[in-house]
Protein backbone atom coordinates (compact mmCIF):
# COMPACT_ATOMS: atom_id res chain seq x y z
CA UNK A 1 0.00 0.00 0.00
CA UNK A 2 2.82 2.38 0.91
CA UNK A 3 4.53 1.65 -2.43
CA UNK A 4 1.28 2.46 -4.27
CA UNK A 5 0.95 5.79 -2.45
CA UNK A 6 4.59 6.60 -3.13
CA UNK A 7 4.19 5.81 -6.83
CA UNK A 8 1.07 7.97 -7.03
CA UNK A 9 2.90 10.84 -5.32
CA UNK A 10 5.76 10.56 -7.81
CA UNK A 11 3.32 10.69 -10.75
CA UNK A 12 1.62 13.78 -9.33
CA UNK A 13 4.95 15.52 -8.87
CA UNK A 14 6.02 14.67 -12.43
CA UNK A 15 2.78 16.07 -13.82
CA UNK A 16 3.17 19.29 -11.85
CA UNK A 17 6.75 19.72 -12.95
CA UNK A 18 6.23 18.97 -16.61
CA UNK A 19 2.97 20.87 -17.05
CA UNK A 20 1.16 17.87 -18.51
CA UNK A 21 -2.27 18.31 -19.99
CA UNK A 22 -4.83 17.25 -17.36
CA UNK A 23 -7.62 16.88 -19.90
CA UNK A 24 -8.56 13.34 -20.80
CA UNK A 25 -9.67 14.43 -24.26
CA UNK A 26 -9.24 17.34 -26.63
CA UNK A 27 -11.87 19.89 -27.54
CA UNK A 28 -13.45 18.99 -30.85
CA UNK A 29 -13.25 21.44 -33.72
CA UNK A 30 -15.95 21.75 -36.37
CA UNK A 31 -14.73 20.91 -39.90
CA UNK A 32 -15.52 24.44 -41.10
CA UNK A 33 -13.19 25.85 -38.42
CA UNK A 34 -10.19 23.59 -39.10
CA UNK A 35 -8.53 26.26 -41.24
CA UNK A 36 -8.49 28.67 -38.27
CA UNK A 37 -7.12 26.19 -35.72
CA UNK A 38 -3.92 26.94 -33.80
CA UNK A 39 -1.64 24.22 -32.46
CA UNK A 40 -2.77 23.04 -29.02
CA UNK A 41 -0.77 25.13 -26.55
CA UNK A 42 -2.37 24.12 -23.26
CA UNK A 43 0.59 22.03 -22.01
CA UNK A 44 2.96 24.94 -22.73
CA UNK A 45 0.52 27.37 -21.12
CA UNK A 46 0.49 25.29 -17.93
CA UNK A 47 4.30 25.24 -17.83
CA UNK A 48 4.28 29.05 -17.83
CA UNK A 49 2.68 28.94 -14.37
CA UNK A 50 6.04 27.72 -13.05
CA UNK A 51 7.75 30.93 -14.18
CA UNK A 52 7.79 34.29 -12.46
CA UNK A 53 5.38 36.82 -13.93
CA UNK A 54 8.05 39.50 -14.31
CA UNK A 55 10.05 37.23 -16.63
CA UNK A 56 7.18 36.80 -19.09
CA UNK A 57 5.89 38.92 -21.96
CA UNK A 58 2.28 40.15 -22.02
CA UNK A 59 1.45 37.45 -24.60
CA UNK A 60 2.91 34.77 -22.31
CA UNK A 61 1.02 36.15 -19.32
CA UNK A 62 -2.18 35.91 -21.34
CA UNK A 63 -1.46 32.32 -22.36
CA UNK A 64 -0.54 31.52 -18.75
CA UNK A 65 -3.87 32.92 -17.53
CA UNK A 66 -5.74 31.02 -20.24
CA UNK A 67 -4.40 27.77 -18.74
CA UNK A 68 -6.77 28.43 -15.80
CA UNK A 69 -9.65 27.22 -17.98
CA UNK A 70 -10.61 23.92 -16.33
CA UNK A 71 -11.95 22.33 -19.52
CA UNK A 72 -10.48 21.22 -22.82
CA UNK A 73 -10.27 24.19 -25.19
CA UNK A 74 -8.78 25.11 -28.55
CA UNK A 75 -7.76 28.46 -29.99
CA UNK A 76 -8.88 29.78 -33.36
CA UNK A 77 -7.16 32.58 -35.27
CA UNK A 78 -9.65 34.11 -37.69
CA UNK A 79 -8.56 36.69 -40.30
CA UNK A 80 -10.90 39.68 -40.56
CA UNK A 81 -11.00 43.07 -42.22
CA UNK A 82 -9.71 44.72 -39.01
CA UNK A 83 -7.05 42.16 -38.11
CA UNK A 84 -6.62 38.73 -36.55
CA UNK A 85 -9.37 37.58 -34.19
CA UNK A 86 -8.60 35.09 -31.42
CA UNK A 87 -11.49 32.89 -30.31
CA UNK A 88 -11.30 30.23 -27.59
CA UNK A 89 -13.72 27.34 -28.13
CA UNK A 90 -14.93 24.64 -25.75
CA UNK A 91 -17.88 22.34 -25.24
CA UNK A 92 -19.71 19.91 -27.56
CA UNK A 93 -19.19 20.88 -31.18
CA UNK A 94 -22.86 20.25 -32.03
CA UNK A 95 -24.34 22.16 -29.06
CA UNK A 96 -26.06 25.56 -29.21
CA UNK A 97 -23.37 28.25 -29.67
CA UNK A 98 -22.85 30.77 -26.85
CA UNK A 99 -20.59 33.74 -27.59
CA UNK A 100 -18.82 35.35 -24.61
CA UNK A 101 -17.69 38.99 -24.63
CA UNK A 102 -15.25 39.95 -21.87
CA UNK A 103 -14.88 43.21 -19.98
CA UNK A 104 -12.41 46.09 -20.15
CA UNK A 105 -8.71 45.42 -19.42
CA UNK A 106 -9.55 41.75 -19.82
CA UNK A 107 -9.59 38.87 -22.27
CA UNK A 108 -11.14 35.42 -22.59
CA UNK A 109 -9.12 34.13 -19.62
CA UNK A 110 -11.59 35.99 -17.36
CA UNK A 111 -14.19 33.28 -17.97
CA UNK A 112 -12.20 30.62 -16.08
CA UNK A 113 -14.70 30.48 -13.17
CA UNK A 114 -17.64 30.07 -15.57
CA UNK A 115 -16.62 28.13 -18.65
CA UNK A 116 -16.79 24.61 -17.19
CA UNK A 117 -20.50 24.94 -16.41
CA UNK A 118 -21.28 26.67 -19.70
CA UNK A 119 -19.33 24.13 -21.75
CA UNK A 120 -21.35 21.28 -20.25
CA UNK A 121 -24.44 22.60 -22.04
CA UNK A 122 -23.25 24.78 -24.93
CA UNK A 123 -20.57 25.26 -27.54
CA UNK A 124 -18.62 28.19 -26.11
CA UNK A 125 -16.97 30.83 -28.31
CA UNK A 126 -15.02 33.29 -26.14
CA UNK A 127 -13.88 36.21 -28.29
CA UNK A 128 -10.84 38.31 -27.48
CA UNK A 129 -11.94 41.84 -28.28
CA UNK A 130 -9.69 43.94 -30.54
CA UNK A 131 -9.53 46.56 -27.77
CA UNK A 132 -8.69 44.02 -25.07
CA UNK A 133 -5.49 42.43 -23.79
CA UNK A 134 -5.94 39.00 -25.39
CA UNK A 135 -4.81 37.39 -28.61
CA UNK A 136 -6.76 39.46 -31.15
CA UNK A 137 -4.58 41.94 -33.02
CA UNK A 138 -5.90 44.95 -34.92
CA UNK A 139 -4.27 45.79 -38.27
CA UNK A 140 -6.42 48.84 -38.99
CA UNK A 141 -7.42 51.98 -37.13
CA UNK A 142 -10.63 51.63 -35.11
CA UNK A 143 -12.22 55.03 -34.73
CA UNK A 144 -15.73 54.19 -33.50
CA UNK A 145 -17.71 51.43 -31.85
CA UNK A 146 -19.77 50.77 -34.95
CA UNK A 147 -16.64 49.31 -36.57
CA UNK A 148 -16.32 46.85 -33.71
CA UNK A 149 -19.97 45.89 -34.00
CA UNK A 150 -19.51 45.14 -37.70
CA UNK A 151 -16.34 43.22 -36.82
CA UNK A 152 -18.31 40.93 -34.51
CA UNK A 153 -20.91 40.39 -37.21
CA UNK A 154 -18.11 39.56 -39.65
CA UNK A 155 -16.79 37.02 -37.14
CA UNK A 156 -20.21 35.37 -36.86
CA UNK A 157 -20.25 35.05 -40.64
CA UNK A 158 -16.70 33.69 -40.79
CA UNK A 159 -17.51 31.08 -38.14
CA UNK A 160 -20.87 30.30 -39.81
CA UNK A 161 -22.78 31.03 -36.60
CA UNK A 162 -26.37 31.60 -37.70
CA UNK A 163 -28.03 31.19 -34.28
CA UNK A 164 -26.30 32.22 -31.06
CA UNK A 165 -26.83 33.23 -27.47
CA UNK A 166 -24.77 36.31 -26.59
CA UNK A 167 -23.28 36.86 -23.12
CA UNK A 168 -21.40 40.04 -22.21
CA UNK A 169 -19.78 41.22 -18.99
CA UNK A 170 -19.09 44.88 -18.12
CA UNK A 171 -17.94 46.56 -21.36
CA UNK A 172 -18.75 43.27 -23.08
CA UNK A 173 -22.33 43.79 -21.90
CA UNK A 174 -22.43 47.22 -23.50
CA UNK A 175 -21.03 45.74 -26.72
CA UNK A 176 -23.58 42.90 -26.59
CA UNK A 177 -26.39 45.48 -26.55
CA UNK A 178 -24.82 47.34 -29.50
CA UNK A 179 -24.52 44.07 -31.44
CA UNK A 180 -28.11 43.11 -30.61
CA UNK A 181 -29.27 46.49 -31.91
CA UNK A 182 -27.39 46.01 -35.18
CA UNK A 183 -28.76 42.47 -35.52
CA UNK A 184 -32.31 43.72 -34.94
CA UNK A 185 -32.05 45.70 -38.18
CA UNK A 186 -31.37 42.69 -40.39
CA UNK A 187 -33.99 40.28 -41.71
CA UNK A 188 -33.07 37.38 -39.44
CA UNK A 189 -31.16 38.18 -36.25
CA UNK A 190 -28.60 35.60 -35.18
CA UNK A 191 -29.17 36.37 -31.49
CA UNK A 192 -31.71 34.17 -29.76
CA UNK A 193 -31.08 35.21 -26.15
CA UNK A 194 -29.01 37.92 -24.51
CA UNK A 195 -27.28 37.93 -21.10
CA UNK A 196 -25.86 41.14 -19.63
CA UNK A 197 -23.62 40.65 -16.59
CA UNK A 198 -23.19 43.98 -14.84
CA UNK A 199 -23.12 45.84 -18.16
CA UNK A 200 -21.05 49.02 -18.00
CA UNK A 201 -22.80 52.34 -18.66
CA UNK A 202 -25.64 50.68 -20.54
CA UNK A 203 -28.80 51.95 -18.83
CA UNK A 204 -27.40 55.14 -17.25
CA UNK A 205 -24.18 57.02 -16.66
CA UNK A 206 -21.98 55.53 -13.95
CA UNK A 207 -22.39 57.62 -10.80
CA UNK A 208 -19.29 59.12 -9.23
CA UNK A 209 -18.26 57.37 -6.02
CA UNK A 210 -15.21 56.77 -3.86
CA UNK A 211 -15.05 53.23 -5.26
CA UNK A 212 -15.02 54.57 -8.81
CA UNK A 213 -12.30 57.08 -7.91
CA UNK A 214 -10.21 54.33 -6.27
CA UNK A 215 -10.63 52.11 -9.33
CA UNK A 216 -9.58 54.90 -11.70
CA UNK A 217 -6.55 55.75 -9.55
CA UNK A 218 -5.33 52.14 -9.56
CA UNK A 219 -5.95 51.81 -13.29
CA UNK A 220 -3.61 54.74 -13.87
CA UNK A 221 -1.10 53.60 -11.22
CA UNK A 222 -1.21 49.79 -11.16
CA UNK A 223 0.97 47.89 -8.68
CA UNK A 224 0.92 44.11 -8.40
CA UNK A 225 1.45 44.25 -4.63
CA UNK A 226 -1.65 46.43 -4.18
CA UNK A 227 -4.02 44.83 -6.68
CA UNK A 228 -5.86 42.71 -4.09
CA UNK A 229 -6.76 45.79 -2.03
CA UNK A 230 -7.68 47.87 -5.07
CA UNK A 231 -10.08 45.24 -6.37
CA UNK A 232 -12.28 45.65 -3.32
CA UNK A 233 -13.92 48.50 -5.25
CA UNK A 234 -15.14 46.09 -7.95
CA UNK A 235 -15.26 42.73 -6.17
CA UNK A 236 -16.82 41.68 -2.89
CA UNK A 237 -14.49 38.67 -2.75
CA UNK A 238 -11.20 39.65 -4.41
CA UNK A 239 -9.39 36.85 -2.59
CA UNK A 240 -11.12 34.41 -4.97
CA UNK A 241 -9.40 35.83 -8.04
CA UNK A 242 -6.53 33.56 -9.05
CA UNK A 243 -3.03 35.12 -8.70
CA UNK A 244 -2.12 33.94 -12.22
CA UNK A 245 -5.06 35.92 -13.60
CA UNK A 246 -4.07 38.97 -11.53
CA UNK A 247 -0.54 38.90 -12.97
CA UNK A 248 -1.81 39.44 -16.51
CA UNK A 249 -4.53 41.85 -15.33
CA UNK A 250 -1.93 44.21 -13.84
CA UNK A 251 0.29 43.84 -16.91
CA UNK A 252 -2.66 44.79 -19.12
CA UNK A 253 -3.25 47.94 -17.05
CA UNK A 254 0.40 48.90 -17.30
CA UNK A 255 0.37 48.42 -21.06
CA UNK A 256 -2.91 50.22 -21.80
CA UNK A 257 -4.45 52.04 -18.80
CA UNK A 258 -6.97 53.99 -20.89
CA UNK A 259 -8.36 51.76 -23.68
CA UNK A 260 -9.40 53.28 -26.99
CA UNK A 261 -13.02 54.39 -27.44
CA UNK A 262 -13.78 54.39 -23.71
CA UNK A 263 -15.59 57.71 -24.13
CA UNK A 264 -17.74 56.20 -26.90
CA UNK A 265 -19.56 54.05 -24.36
CA UNK A 266 -22.61 56.17 -23.68
CA UNK A 267 -25.89 54.91 -22.20
CA UNK A 268 -28.36 53.68 -24.80
CA UNK A 269 -31.51 55.71 -25.38
CA UNK A 270 -34.94 54.45 -24.41
CA UNK A 271 -35.82 54.09 -28.08
CA UNK A 272 -32.73 51.96 -28.71
CA UNK A 273 -33.35 49.64 -25.76
CA UNK A 274 -36.97 49.13 -26.79
CA UNK A 275 -35.74 47.72 -30.10
CA UNK A 276 -34.10 44.73 -28.37
CA UNK A 277 -36.94 42.24 -28.43
CA UNK A 278 -35.03 39.01 -27.69
CA UNK A 279 -35.32 37.54 -24.16
CA UNK A 280 -32.67 39.32 -22.08
CA UNK A 281 -31.28 38.48 -18.66
CA UNK A 282 -29.70 41.37 -16.74
CA UNK A 283 -27.71 40.45 -13.63
CA UNK A 284 -25.89 42.86 -11.32
CA UNK A 285 -24.28 42.61 -7.91
CA UNK A 286 -25.78 44.25 -4.84
CA UNK A 287 -22.38 45.94 -4.31
CA UNK A 288 -21.95 46.83 -7.97
CA UNK A 289 -20.39 50.26 -8.50
CA UNK A 290 -21.54 50.30 -12.15
CA UNK A 291 -25.21 49.46 -11.59
CA UNK A 292 -27.93 49.60 -8.96
CA UNK A 293 -31.61 48.81 -8.55
CA UNK A 294 -32.47 51.69 -10.90
CA UNK A 295 -30.55 49.88 -13.66
CA UNK A 296 -32.76 46.83 -13.22
CA UNK A 297 -35.90 48.98 -13.19
CA UNK A 298 -34.79 50.61 -16.44
CA UNK A 299 -34.19 47.18 -17.96
CA UNK A 300 -37.64 45.94 -16.93
CA UNK A 301 -39.28 49.12 -18.19
CA UNK A 302 -37.54 49.33 -21.58
CA UNK A 303 -36.55 45.82 -22.66
CA UNK A 304 -39.69 44.04 -23.93
CA UNK A 305 -38.57 40.62 -22.62
CA UNK A 306 -36.38 41.53 -19.65
CA UNK A 307 -35.51 39.18 -16.80
CA UNK A 308 -33.54 40.77 -13.97
CA UNK A 309 -31.65 39.58 -10.92
CA UNK A 310 -29.62 41.33 -8.26
CA UNK A 311 -27.01 38.95 -6.83
CA UNK A 312 -26.29 39.22 -3.12
CA UNK A 313 -22.73 39.57 -1.84
CA UNK A 314 -21.40 40.42 -5.29
CA UNK A 315 -19.70 43.44 -6.81
CA UNK A 316 -19.06 44.41 -10.41
CA UNK A 317 -17.02 41.19 -10.84
CA UNK A 318 -20.04 39.00 -10.09
CA UNK A 319 -18.75 36.24 -12.41
CA UNK A 320 -16.07 35.63 -9.76
CA UNK A 321 -17.82 36.81 -6.58
CA UNK A 322 -20.76 34.42 -7.01
CA UNK A 323 -19.60 32.21 -9.85
CA UNK A 324 -21.73 29.15 -9.09
CA UNK A 325 -24.96 31.13 -8.77
CA UNK A 326 -24.24 33.17 -11.89
CA UNK A 327 -23.33 30.05 -13.88
CA UNK A 328 -26.51 28.25 -12.89
CA UNK A 329 -28.74 31.25 -13.60
CA UNK A 330 -27.19 31.81 -17.03
CA UNK A 331 -27.54 28.14 -17.99
CA UNK A 332 -31.14 28.06 -16.75
CA UNK A 333 -32.04 31.18 -18.74
CA UNK A 334 -30.28 30.09 -21.94
CA UNK A 335 -31.79 26.61 -21.77
CA UNK A 336 -35.40 27.82 -21.84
Amino acid sequence: MQNTIAQFAIIICMVMLTGCDWFDDKAEVAPEHEAFLLTDRHPQNVKLQQQLANTLSNEQLYQRALSLWPVAYRELNVPTSLGQARIIVAGPVDAQPVVLLHGMHANSAMWYPNVATLAEHFRVYAVDDLLGSGGSQASADISDMSQLVRWYQELFEQLQLDSIHLVGASRGGWQAVAIALAESKIESSRIQRLVLLSPAQTFAWVEFSTDLLASIFFTLNPERAKVQDSLQSVSSRPELIHPVYLDQYVAALEHDPVPDLIMAMRPFSEQQLQQITVPTLVMIGDEDMMNDQDSLEQAKKLLPQAHTLQVKNAGHFLTVDQAELVNNEVVRFLSK
